[in-house]
């Protein structure tokens, strides 16, 4: 990735909600994230909010990867939580 572009992307994190999602062999998760900040340009780090009784931060703690899907304006009021 673009190093501006990649420094542009850690700077806009405090605004908005984002999606985690996260994925094994056998399991798919995805919530709504609305804690985000960044750590470190350097290496590029972010630190996230997971509440630990949900199986999204069961998952994370098995795979121990994940993906930060951040929205545009406009696109988290299409979002439903089931």
């Amino acid at each position: 990735m673009d190093e501006n572009a990649k420094k542009y992307a850690l700077r806009m994190i405090p605004y908005g909600l984002y999606i985690l999602t996260a994925e094994s062999e056998n399991d798919i998760v995805a919530s709504t994230i609305n804690w985000v900040t960044q750590t470190s340009f350097q290496p590029p780090m972010i630190a996230i909010g997971v509440k630990v009784d949900s199986n999204s931060y069961k998952l994370i703690q098995e795979v121990r990867k994940f993906a930060l899907n951040m929205l545009g304006k406009g696109q988290a009021s299409g979002i439903y939580i089931f």
